[in-house]
């Protein structure tokens, strides 16, 4: 009985991590560049379940196994990971000149306090100082550094992220490439932190653009629902075995 609320207490935490995921990409549906997390769960190993007590011998030539093999109990599960998937989001035209916006496998490099970051969110603007820069204020990253825009000037990008300035050349963003995305770390703010060389990108770059975020709210909200359904089944067994331990303590032992 004690067994059966732990593995039921994992299946309770293990659920909270999955709505947790569920409700962070609902709430970042029209986040630009966004891209969606899954929980990947695993199970605890399995115990091989034993009879005991029958008989060690029925006759000297006929034996029988004292503890015969029943078959294996599940120990609960817990999560493993979770997986942030990369696929493309939808492209939605701004009209706003400094929208960025990406296609195929690539990241915008920005200078943040902590270092460089990466992002697939190209909602950029031009601050005091005319440096190209996030909606939190980092700096976007071109070949010579953070791109600084020469004021009152029309500013045009090509699909190969070179900037131009009334036609003149100003900077190429850095848009970085990686080996294994699986390896990105979310840091927040959209924004991803990786211990790996970045490559160059075959990203083309679209200008007066965003790119959506790649949650689907409606399958979103089916898997919420289901998590909420698989929560209150573990509730349930919660329940059934707290009341067979309050019997075994309060009713056995009258007897």
């Amino acid at each position: 009985m004690i067994r059966g609320l732990y593995t039921a207490a994992s299946g309770l935490v293990a659920e909270m991590a999955r709505t947790d995921v569920i409700s962070n990409n609902l709430a970042n549906v029209n986040t630009s560049g966004f891209k969606k997390d899954r929980a990947i769960f695993r199970a605890f190993p399995e115990m091989n379940i034993h009879r005991i007590g029958d008989p060690a011998v029925l006759s000297p030539k006929d034996k029988i196994d004292p503890k015969p093999f029943i078959g294996v109990l599940g120990t609960g599960s817990m999560l493993d990971e979770i997986n942030t998937n990369f696929s493309q989001g939808s492209i939605k035209n701004t009209s706003n000149p400094l929208d960025l916006a990406l296609t195929g496998e690539g990241f915008f490099e920005v200078q943040t306090p902590g270092g460089v970051r990466y992002t697939r969110d190209g909602s950029f603007t031009r601050n005091q100082q005319g440096y190209l820069v996030t909606g939190d204020g980092h700096y976007v990253l071109g070949l010579n550094g953070p791109i600084q825009l020469p004021d009152g000037k029309d500013i045009s990008i090509n699909r190969r992220g070179e900037v131009f300035s009334d036609g003149s050349f100003v900077d190429r963003l850095l848009v970085a490439a990686f080996a294994d995305q699986r390896q990105l770390l979310k840091e927040g703010d959209n924004l991803y932190v990786s211990n790996q060389q970045p490559l160059p990108s075959n990203s083309e770059v679209i200008q007066g653009a965003l790119e959506g975020s790649n949650v689907n709210p409606i399958s979103e909200m089916v898997d919420l629902i289901t998590a909420f359904r698989a929560y209150e089944a573990s509730q349930r067994v919660v329940k059934a075995n707290d009341d067979t331990l309050g019997k075994a303590v309060n009713d056995i032992a009258r007897l």
